[in-house]
């Protein structure tokens, strides 16, 4: 099958970046696949791609309510005319609404976070839409080791026994063979891995020695101070993140912090 008319029909896309084309074969096919792409390397648009290609609708399992949001309205109209996300923002009857329209076979592909699969109610709908693909966005968040463990990514394999054992598509930018190892027991599944390069040629990485919290925050300072446009700066906790924005805006620089502890309005 030429996987290339799709692509240019629903994306616009003339061809594939490394690795994609491997991903929808498999995901059309129904292998269970780990896909190792690295942001920016268009490690979405293979499992949208395969989702409007299957018979059978597809459930993303993505992490956060602002990347789910995110992806859907980035999506080209044809596909988000079939695509849609439940989520904590919704009113409960507008997530009835769109559960059912995916039941029914009006939408092919549902983005939901993994803490919607301890409902029963939902799995149950789900099972009664058919799943044929569960996408795991991020998943090396199912690692106990790693530092973006999320402990509701432990209830996809019980969902996945109770939606038929559907095929899985897991994506993750990063992951030692330690870690791969530790998705594929976690989601229960033996996946045949798909790697793209992980060189990116638009980003730098540099490490700068400090010896104390003061002089890291002395080097933070003077390279803010120095550089043109926006920065992100990332801190290990909450606290951290509000005791930063605090410390830059009082040497002057126009700072705020974001976490999950805010309100939603405040993070919107």
């Amino acid at each position: 099958m030429d996987l290339r008319e799709p692509l240019r029909e629903l994306f616009g896309f003339p061809d594939y970046l490394p690795g994609q084309e491997d991903v929808v074969r498999r995901a059309l096919e129904g292998v269970d696949t780990l896909a190792l792409m690295p942001t920016g390397s268009g490690k979405l648009l293979p499992y949208q791609l395969a989702a409007m290609l299957r018979e059978r609708p597809t459930l993303v399992v993505s992490p956060l309510i602002a990347l789910m949001k995110d992806q859907v309205d980035k999506l080209p109209p044809a596909v988000a005319a079939r695509a849609t996300f439940v989520n904590s923002s919704l009113e409960p009857e507008e997530v009835s609404a769109r559960v059912r329209a995916f039941a029914a076979g009006e939408t092919k592909l549902l983005y939901a976070a993994p803490e919607r699969l301890r409902r029963r109610s939902f799995v149950t709908a789900l099972g009664s839409a058919g799943v044929g693909l569960v996408v795991v966005d991020e998943a090396h968040c199912v690692s106990m080791w790693g530092h973006d463990f999320r402990p509701d990514y432990l209830f996809i394999r019980a969902a996945l026994a109770a939606l038929g054992e559907p095929a899985v598509l897991g994506l993750t930018a990063t992951a030692t063979p330690e870690t791969e190892a530790e998705i594929g027991t976690g989601l229960g599944r033996r996946f045949d891995v798909v790697r793209a390069s992980v060189v990116r040629p638009n980003l730098r990485h540099a490490v700068d020695p400090a010896e104390s919290e003061e002089e890291r925050r002395r080097a933070l300072l003077a390279r803010l101070t120095s550089m043109r446009g926006p920065a992100i700066v990332y801190a290990r906790s909450r606290r951290s993140c509000e005791e930063l924005s605090r410390f830059l805006r009082g040497h002057g620089i126009a700072a705020r912090h974001y976490h999950a502890g805010l309100e939603p309005v405040e993070r919107t």
